[in-house]
């Protein structure tokens, strides 16, 4: 297959790609005050949600020119709560407020060993402490607002969830999956993905999947699994088609296409994501020999 893997800002790339070439657009952006992953300014570290959220579909507007009128784009987004996030660290510090090993071993390269979450001053409404913020929501509806067509929300829920502390809410084992198109009329090939049902006959899997998630080494935990990206390529581009990733990652969008028979273009900013996904992408064709 043919495939074009850049180390780079995505919004500065994406020229290389030709006007209207692109099948499918499948990724996972970086979910507000989540994570580090290149420094001060990148996606996921804006001031409010709100801000998060224009930029978000600022960035998905930048690359529609590049789509096929009967292109399908699925994007994965996580939610969050408002709030300093103390309560979910204090258990790692010592009785002098310190770090302790436990965390300092728990926390990745990436990962902060304090909360991300930019301080807001709480207005009794959207921004009171413990309110779950509906980030994934306000986002679909921004896309809508700006002339995207929803086709579908899917919950993909994670059988394999690690659970979570917390005493005064159920744990989240579910993330969102917004399914958009250009136009009223685009490619889908929903054969590709029915399941057999109770009377023996192929039927659609409807809108929540039941997917674990896949670890990996390194210091990027916070990726696809194969399952998931493999039904999104499947019913979302033709064989032969091109899938395009804007935050690579470690690479699961760009094995899927090789063994699916897609033509991926990936882009990913942080050179040490990019080079493990080399790795790892090589090492996936060895598997397939």
């Amino acid at each position: 297959m043919r495939h074009l893997i850049l180390c780079g800002d995505t919004l500065k790339l994406i020229g290389q790609v030709p006007l209207q070439s692109i099948d499918l657009l499948v990724t996972s952006p970086p979910y507000w005050a989540k994570r580090v992953y290149n420094g001060e300014g990148e996606i996921g570290s804006e001031p409010t949600p709100e801000a998060y959220v224009s930029r978000l579909a600022d960035f998905f507007d930048a690359l529609k020119p590049y789509l096929k009128p009967s292109a399908n784009v699925f994007i994965n987004v996580g939610d969050t709560f408002f709030g300093s996030g103390a309560g979910a660290w204090n258990k790692y510090l010592d009785e002098n407020g310190n770090v302790t090993q436990v965390q300092k071993d728990r926390k990745e390269k990436y990962f902060t060993t304090k909360p991300l979450q930019p301080k807001i001053r709480q207005n009794g409404k959207l921004y009171q402490n413990k309110q779950l913020l509906l980030i994934p929501s306000r986002f679909a509806i921004a896309m809508q607002e700006r002339g995207w067509l929803l086709r579908d929300d899917i919950i993909w829920q994670k059988p394999n969830r690690i659970p979570a502390s917390v005493t005064d809410r159920f744990n989240n084992t579910y993330e969102h999956v917004f399914h958009f198109v250009l136009q009223k009329k685009y490619f889908f090939d929903l054969n590709a993905v029915k399941i057999m049902g109770a009377n023996g006959r192929p039927k659609n899997p409807g809108d929540v999947w039941s997917i674990c998630t896949q670890p990996l080494g390194g210091t990027h935990t916070a990726t696809f699994p194969e399952k998931l990206v493999e039904q999104i390529i499947l019913c979302g581009s033709p064989k032969g088609g091109v899938v395009f990733d804007p935050f690579l990652g470690t690479g699961t969008t760009w094995i899927v296409s090789e063994r699916l028979e897609r033509n991926c273009i990936g882009f990913e900013i942080n050179a040490e994501y990019f080079d493990f996904a080399q790795k790892r992408f090589a090492e996936s064709l060895e598997r397939e020999q």
